[in-house]
């Protein structure tokens, strides 16, 4: 590689795809919160153990919610010694629930994003639904263990309308929240990656005037229906993005950008670098979240099977 101009396909170290012993997590068994499916939320490493969280549902209609006639989402999490597994869920999951019958989370909370502020003390920020506004607000948690208990904000939502959270950073600082929003507005799921900001976690957080910071190419291209949730990581003084970009369809494959200053992402001109044809059976990898752990970057993401029910996710890697 000769060339060293950023944006050029040679500024770049090459991306080598490796597929992980997939699925790495899959839904819980018969009767079980999480038997229906379950989806990818944040990663992170914490003295020696490897969290991840997700959001899962219920399959028997009689373990739903009685307001909630349809899927219910709710947040979990597993822990690992190293970051290929063997995955362990918690055993009082669901760690984070549904509210009450006439709050702001009472048909799903999903999308869990944790920042460990200080020792003993960790936020969740995570996504929320209700049948009574029927917008996607933000909620925060509190813990003094990756585990829970998690202690909801008395003031939430700290953000309304601003669809699925994928990561939430602190840098100089500032938190910078990424997520897909508006949720749907480029294809039946999918959508662009907005910014908000904020100086404490609670807020107030600002949404970034110049939304979103990262749009769908024109059509035809791999990624014009939009994203989901994907997670921005801060390393060596650059924001990297490794997201899940889709066609109209939910066949998400992954692509990465990179930022500067958080705001102006450029997009890798050898996109998409991970490929489902490279994980037989796989028919999409979506709402991806990257471990920096050098030389190896691992890109957690949900994970559809061609020929197996389409409700059916697990996680993969």
């Amino acid at each position: 590689m000769n060339k060293k101009t950023p944006g050029s396909e040679s500024f770049y170290r090459k991306f080598i795809q490796i597929p992980g012993p997939n699925p790495i997590l899959s839904p819980g068994e018969k009767d079980a919160w999480d038997e229906h499916l379950i989806e990818c939320g944040d990663v992170f490493k914490d003295q020696y153990t490897y969290y991840l969280y997700y959001h899962g549902s219920a399959k028997n209609r009689r373990l739903w919610p009685a307001r909630n006639p349809g899927l219910s989402y709710r947040i979990g999490v597993a822990t690992a010694p190293t970051p290929l597994g063997p995955w362990v869920k918690y055993g009082r999951n669901p760690i984070v629930d549904l509210g009450a019958d006439d709050s702001w989370e009472n048909m799903h909370v999903a999308c869990p994003h944790i920042v460990k502020e200080k020792e003993n003390t960790y936020n969740m920020w995570y996504s929320a639904w209700s049948d009574k506004g029927k917008k996607w607000n933000i909620g925060l948690a509190t813990a003094s263990n990756p585990l829970g208990p998690w202690t909801k904000y008395k003031k939430n939502p700290v953000l309304k309308d601003f669809g699925y959270v994928g990561s939430v950073l602190k840098v100089n600082d500032k938190y910078l929240m990424y997520a897909e929003h508006p949720v749907g507005g480029c294809s039946p799921d999918q959508g662009p990656i907005c910014l908000a900001v904020a100086d404490r976690p609670e807020g107030p957080w600002r949404k970034y005037k110049n939304n979103p910071v990262l749009a769908p190419d024109n059509w035809g291209s791999w990624d014009d229906g939009g994203y989901s949730e994907s997670k921005v990581v801060y390393h060596d003084g650059m924001f990297h993005m490794f997201y899940a970009g889709t066609k109209w369809k939910k066949l998400e494959r992954i692509g990465y950008a990179h930022s500067r200053d958080g705001c102006n992402f450029t997009k890798y001109p050898g996109n998409p670098i991970a490929l489902t044809e490279r994980c037989p059976p796989a028919n999409a990898f979506a709402e991806v979240h990257a471990l920096f752990e050098p030389p190896l970057i691992y890109l957690y993401h949900t994970l559809r099977f061609k020929d197996v029910d389409f409700d059916r996710e697990d996680i993969g890697v």
